[in-house]
């Protein structure tokens, strides 16, 4: 079974040509023209990199929401986030963020509740329009989320419906086995297994959107200046999520600060601020809509605990996969010293490249397998 991704289409570098989708061709063997050192080298350069992609499939250059094509000087443009600059104030963003909700009127409408400021400010707001809402979010006892799980508890307790997911039996990295086939290697199919039971607990939660604080370490963390914006909000949302997990159950998720009108606001309200990791700003400014815990204390805990773990706890399904692509494709970039030349680094060094380069292996296997397997 192959799914539907109108999130992404093709562009041939070297006729021109759009394509929709790829399918045929990959079905008659394009996928052996793929450059899986290309698709480390993409990972390495980050997401805010993604116009300047290397090819992984020979001549294809994949085309994004948020971006289109110049075929006058044969690159991807990024489509611009341009606010324009005006005095703001509280009512103007609320004022936008109302409008912002009743986008969704006729929708049953959930939270990602993560136990941060984000989210919580999401939370805040529908709470003061008076918007029925539910909540869903992965919660875990590790010390390190402390902090989380109490304002997760707290929300909930205080929430129509609520449900909260055990973290530690959706790891990541794992569920690598039976991704459906996809058209190009994606990083987020190696934790697909997370993503498919918070899509789950939409569905149990009768979720028709299910809004997300993601893009807001950018929005309230960043620092802003007055003059430019760099930001990019099509990143704020995942896209191949959206095509092969969420859209598939009849849920939407949408990144609350993806919103052109929202963005603007909060720019020119932090215009000319330097960077604010803690978000110290936001915290004072929002406290009225926020729980008292997030404006008085700042702490903030780090996933890198659940993710070395999920990581080291797949090593055999890693070493499966890998192989079998292998096996599949012939593919000498699968061999297995190739994995296991990595696998001889100290995985517990916090090295980011180090885990891109795993990243990118791994999701190029679970690729091959998707289409090779199914």
């Amino acid at each position: 079974m192959q799914c539907r991704q109108p999130s992404l289409s093709f562009i041939n570098i070297r006729t021109g040509d759009l394509h929709a989708e790829i399918w045929e061709a990959l079905r008659d063997g394009y996928w052996r023209s793929a450059d899986f050192v290309a698709h480390e080298t993409n990972t390495l350069s980050g997401v805010r990199a993604r116009a300047h992609i290397v090819p992984v499939l020979a001549d294809l250059i994949p085309i994004e929401l948020g971006q289109t094509w110049n075929q006058l000087e044969k690159q991807i443009n990024e489509v611009k986030f341009t606010p324009n600059t005006f005095e703001c104030g509280l009512d103007k963003f609320l004022g936008r963020s109302e409008k912002f909700f009743k986008k969704f009127a006729d929708k049953r409408i959930g939270v990602q509740l993560s136990g941060g400021v984000d989210s919580s400010l999401i939370i805040g707001l529908l709470k003061y329009f008076k918007i029925s809402h539910s909540l869903v979010g992965f919660c875990t006892d590790r010390y390190e989320f402390r902090t989380e799980s109490f304002i997760q508890k707290l929300l909930a307790n205080q929430a129509e419906r609520s449900q909260l997911i055990n973290y530690e039996d959706f790891l990541p990295y794992s569920g690598l086995f039976g991704v459906i086939p996809h058209q190009l290697p994606n990083l987020s199919s190696a934790g697909l297994a997370t993503d498919e039971a918070m899509a789950l607990g939409c569905i149990e939660l009768e979720i028709d959107i299910l809004l997300t604080g993601c893009g807001g370490d950018v929005a309230l963390g960043n620092e802003v200046h007055s003059d430019k914006c760099s930001w990019i909000p099509a990143i704020f949302n995942d896209s191949w999520l959206q095509d092969i997990v969420f859209t598939p159950k009849g849920v939407q998720v949408v990144s609350f600060f993806s919103d052109y009108d929202i963005l603007e606001c909060l720019w020119n309200l932090r215009r000319g601020q330097k960077s604010d990791p803690r978000k110290l700003w936001a915290r004072n400014y929002f406290r009225n809509f926020l729980p008292r815990e997030l404006v008085e204390y700042t702490y903030k805990a780090d996933f890198w605990g659940i993710y070395i773990d999920g990581l080291i706890n797949s090593l055999p399904k890693i070493g499966e996969i890998h192989g079998k692509a292998y096996d599949l494709s012939k593919n000498p970039y699968f061999l297995e010293d190739n994995l296991n030349q990595i696998l001889k680094d100290d995985l517990y060094s916090c090295d980011q490249k180090l885990y891109q380069r795993l990243e990118a292996r791994i999701s190029s296997a679970v690729w091959i397998n998707s289409l090779l397997s199914n």
